[in-house]
């Protein structure tokens, strides 16, 4: 019960009435990560949506140093309980675009994105209410990285 009440909270599955969350249920596993732990790493094939059940995760990505070569990472955007990442998953053949980090102890959902795009292509209902809060997800990770660019680019100009 613990579980369903965390996709409950997830701002992408509050719309779904319960037969339609029991069904994405169905395609949940619990995992745990300690502090320091990396979920999944930019650039690798997306398997799995997530929704923190607990803990903090940071969502960071490479940036250039130089055309061709990587610097450290910089950290896009921190996910707190009840949110989703891994967008990725839910596009098919999509690599994920960026890297999440435990910042501590962590527990997560992982729900397989192959069976849930074939889930939303069977059920147009569950396909539309997820797609459409999933895409204000999706838009605010890249305002954040877009303000984060912006504010690197201010301050290289400064040094």
């Amino acid at each position: 019960m613990k579980h369903k009440q965390v996709l409950r909270l997830s701002v992408v599955f509050e719309e779904l009435k319960e037969a339609q969350v029991d069904k994405i249920m169905c395609l949940c596993q619990a995992e745990e990560y300690e502090a320091g732990g990396t979920i999944f790493s930019e650039k690798s094939p997306a398997k799995n949506l997530y929704v923190l059940e607990k803990g903090k995760v940071a969502l960071q990505m490479h940036r250039l140093v130089e055309p061709g070569q990587l610097g450290g990472r910089v950290t896009v955007d921190i996910v707190a309980p009840s949110e989703v990442f891994g967008w990725s998953a839910v596009v098919e053949a999509h690599p994920y675009t960026l890297t999440a980090v435990c910042l501590e102890p962590t527990e997560v959902l992982a729900i397989d994105g192959a069976r849930l795009r074939a889930l939303m292509a069977e059920d147009h209902d569950i396909g539309y209410l997820m797609f459409r809060r999933l895409i204000r997800v999706v838009a605010c990770r890249l305002d954040e990285a877009r303000q984060l660019l912006v504010s690197e680019r201010m301050q290289a100009s400064y040094a």
